[in-house]
């Protein structure tokens, strides 16, 4: 078997332009390998990484836009639900309405009128509430009547007019007749059972 001198002779043999080629040669070859069987692999996995580096930014970013616009929402929720408290304050509950009829009754006999009809309606469902309406029809003055409108203004409950239609009549205390619809209105959660009609036995 050849010996290592013996094998290197060739090479060292040659002259020094060859050697420095040869020399070259096998730089150029052992940065190859290192590139392609080192850092190639390395590379890939850099730009993998920062791939998925960028998609979890991305997300981040997202969720943080999420999670402010979840705030805003948390906010004009809480706020939308105090303006809710506040309204359900002045609605009346189904047990109310009996005691608000009397009050609305005695509200137009104390501002004069002459009440011929007093006749709570069937309330009319919609979303989130219920309107029931109430026919008023009364024998007044245009004084009576202003000020019976003024003590509706002034009730701690809503209680709206509707619709209305005067007619004159031969009188000389009360020379109008006076045809309301008077409503006022309940909060009905969602999933509440229909409302009562007015008179009915609970």
């Amino acid at each position: 078997m050849a010996s290592a001198s013996e094998f290197f002779a060739p090479i060292v043999n040659l002259p020094k332009p060859a050697k420095l080629g040869l020399g070259f040669g096998g730089v150029i070859a052992i940065v190859a390998a290192v590139y392609f069987l080192v850092m190639s692999p390395a590379f890939e996995r850099v730009a993998k990484l920062e791939g998925e580096l960028t998609k979890v930014e991305d997300e981040v970013k997202q969720n943080r836009l999420v999670l402010a616009q979840l705030e805003t929402f948390k906010r004009q929720a809480a706020e939308l639900e105090k303006q809710l408290q506040v309204l359900t304050v002045k609605l009346p509950t189904e047990k109310e309405m009996p005691p608000l009829y009397r009050t609305l009754s005695d509200t137009a006999f104390q501002a004069g009128l002459a009440v011929m009809l007093f006749q709570p309606r069937e309330a009319r469902i919609q979303n989130y509430f219920a309107q029931v309406p109430i026919t008023l029809t009364a024998e007044t003055g245009y004084h009576d009547l202003a000020t019976f409108f003024d003590r509706l203004a002034g009730l701690p409950r809503v209680v709206t007019v509707e619709q209305w239609k005067l007619s004159g009549i031969s009188r000389i205390k009360q020379p109008i007749r006076a045809d309301m619809t008077l409503a006022t209105y309940q909060y009905r959660p969602v999933g509440s059972p229909p409302a009562p009609k007015p008179g009915a036995k609970k």
